[in-house]
């Protein structure tokens, strides 16, 4: 247990120590305990009264472990088939907006979306993602993303808990190549490596290990070790910020790319906004 607790503190540890811990996070996934664990940690880490969060020790560390927190909530299912109903949504809304009750942030969880949210669930969903309280923090689990509305997609900071080691050689070499053009002075090694995708499959393949280098290397900006020389290079020339912008433009770019655009014009995009985040002073 204790080295898949580091496995998930290693995933979030960039964001969390970054300060940009979003209103709304998805956790995507194959394994269902795995996502458990994250779901568990991220909890724990936004209710924790600690220093070091979560720490373990506080009183409201305990009480999310042991299941008792009163301002960690999760929705009821309903019906034969499990789901979250229109009704459960609203209770959560309404819930949301009264102050949390001993914590500084009131934490809401809702568990395999992608299997138990309509997608008249979800439009309803979607009024407290606009226009989400302060002090809250939604966590969203699914197996799949691409099963969810992209409304709610482009709302959430996507985690893919999948494991890299999944990825062929091919794949691995094209995202790398996709990140030494984003850190290179010049735009033509980016135009060469992103001329490569040619097809939607190849582009949903590479986008999420080039998001999972981008997150090793904002985890070694922040102090964690590593000796993989991409997140070394990354972590040297880029700012943090930098790196969450790169990280959330992937994730948008993945989500366009289920739209069936372009996927010319999707690759000009992306090989565009890479450059002006990079280049931003």
């Amino acid at each position: 247990m204790a080295d898949t607790e580091n496995n998930v503190a290693t995933i979030f540890s960039g964001l969390i120590s970054s300060g940009r811990v979003p209103h709304a996070v998805l956790i995507e996934g194959d394994e269902g305990a795995q996502r458990d664990e994250a779901v568990k940690y991220l909890s724990r880490y936004a209710v924790c009264s600690g220093e070091n969060r979560p720490c373990g020790t506080c009183k409201n560390c305990i009480k999310a472990f042991i299941g008792g927190h009163p301002d960690i909530y999760t929705p009821k299912l309903s019906g034969k088939t499990n789901i979250i109903s229109v009704d459960a949504v609203r209770e959560l809304i309404k819930d949301a907006s009264i102050i949390p009750n001993e914590a500084n942030t009131k934490v809401f969880i809702l568990n395999d979306i992608d299997k138990c949210m309509s997608d008249i669930s979800q439009n309803a969903f979607l009024k407290i993602l606009e226009e989400p309280p302060q002090s809250t923090l939604f966590i969203l689990t699914a197996q799949k993303s691409k099963r969810l509305l992209s409304t709610i997609l482009s709302r959430v900071q996507v985690f893919s808990l999948n494991s890299k080691s999944e990825t062929n050689e091919e794949t691995d070499s094209l995202a790398k190549d996709i990140i030494t053009g984003i850190l290179s002075p010049s735009e033509i090694k980016l135009l060469y490596a992103t001329a490569k995708i040619n097809s939607r499959d190849v582009f949903k393949s590479v986008l999420p290990v080039v998001s999972e280098y981008l997150r090793l290397g904002l985890n070694k900006s922040v102090g964690s070790d590593t000796d993989n020389d991409i997140a070394n290079a990354i972590a040297k020339k880029l700012t943090k910020s930098k790196i969450m912008a790169l990280i959330e433009l992937s994730s948008k770019a993945i989500i366009k790319a289920d739209r069936n655009v372009n996927m010319n014009l999707l690759c000009t995009w992306l090989c565009g906004e890479y450059r002006r985040i990079s280049w931003l002073r």
